[in-house]
């Protein structure tokens, strides 16, 4: 096949193979990486030459565009960054597209810097990846010793016979357990699709915040209705909750309420989150979704947890409506395509 369309194309270009090996690099290509010509690269592995490693990318923060395809089947597009024969930092959007029958893919590279919005997602993505790989690997090793935990009181209810204290061990042990697991749920973001009790994975994402809340003086009444399943990333749904819940948390007074309810719409879940909060101000609700963004006198977070909510719902085809008023509080109903 004959690349050369190629050659003065404005954007980046590589065609590689099932091997990882690059057989085409246009000269925009080249000339971002830092080399003088395409033919320096040519035959040499694409994850040595963009990210100088020694085996193939994976992972949340580098999902490999040829592995992509091959599990779905179809193009794909990522984001990662690309590290140039220099060494600086290239934050990169990459369209892969199967050619050949498969046995190749184009990639089409976009530096993604200049978009303020998408760089500052990719950014807040590359965060929270490794957070949550941090968090995955803590919540395995406290899974093991509380399983331990668990069996030690096993035996001594067998050599003892039961009484009130093991119980209230076993007890505690069981509900940290409970926690780890809800935590492995929530940092899991592998992308993959179940089934998922759209309740349950809201009334556990609740949960989750119900100490915090407490310990703000705040309470949490739920009205949750059954509504059925959705085909999603469940680690999606309670990360959507947790933000939504934990902002109207944050926005309210010692001894107030905040809201959770739970529905069925015409083929769509619905969710609520009311607060009796500081409310927000009319030229500030059209900025609220946006990366860093925290509004007039706030001082909690970073501003990136409704940007998360915002790009979920966009991902489901969901939609977000916010009624506020300052001094009296906010309304956030999301609606979500139950298909």
């Amino acid at each position: 096949m004959d690349f050369s369309v190629f050659d003065d194309f404005e954007e980046e270009v590589v065609v590689i193979d099932k091997n990882y090996r690059i057989v085409y690099a246009n000269k925009k290509y080249a000339e971002d990486m830092g080399y003088s010509s395409p033919e320096e690269v040519i035959g040499d592995f694409c994850y040595v030459v963009s990210h100088h490693q020694e085996e193939p990318c994976d992972g949340e923060c580098h999902p490999c565009p040829l592995k992509e395809i091959e599990k779905h089947g179809r193009s794909v597009n990522v984001v990662h960054t690309h590290y140039t024969h220099d060494n600086r930092e290239l934050p990169v959007e990459i369209s892969a597209f199967p050619i050949d029958g498969g046995s190749k893919i184009l990639q089409i590279i976009r530096e993604i810097r200049s978009d303020k919005e998408r760089y500052y997602l990719f950014s807040l993505s590359q965060k929270l990846s490794s957070v949550g790989f941090l968090a995955l690997g803590i919540a395995h090793q406290l899974s093991t010793p509380l399983g331990t935990i668990l069996l030690a009181l096993e035996d001594l209810e067998e050599k003892f016979g039961p009484c009130e204290e093991i119980d209230l061990i076993k007890s505690s042990v069981e509900n940290c357990k409970t926690l780890v697991d809800r935590l492995l749920h929530l940092v899991r973001r592998g992308g993959s699709k179940d089934l998922v009790n759209i309740r349950r994975a809201v009334s556990e994402a609740v949960d989750l915040l119900k100490v915090y809340a407490k310990e703000r003086g705040v309470s949490i009444e739920e009205d949750l209705e059954e509504v059925g399943y959705s085909l999603c990333c469940e680690a999606d749904i309670r990360h959507l909750v947790l933000n939504i819940v934990l902002n109207a948390i944050q926005a309210s007074e010692s001894g107030s309420k905040v809201w959770v309810r739970l529905r069925r719409g015409e083929g769509s879940w619905v969710l609520e989150v009311e607060d009796r909060g500081c409310g927000i101000d009319p030229e500030d609700l059209g900025r609220i979704f946006i990366p860093f963004y925290q509004g007039k006198g706030k001082r909690e977070g970073a501003g990136l947890g409704l940007a998360i909510v915002s790009s979920i719902v966009k991902e489901y085809k969901g939609s977000i409506d916010v009624r506020s008023r300052p001094g009296e509080g906010t309304l956030f109903r999301v609606s979500v395509p139950l298909s």
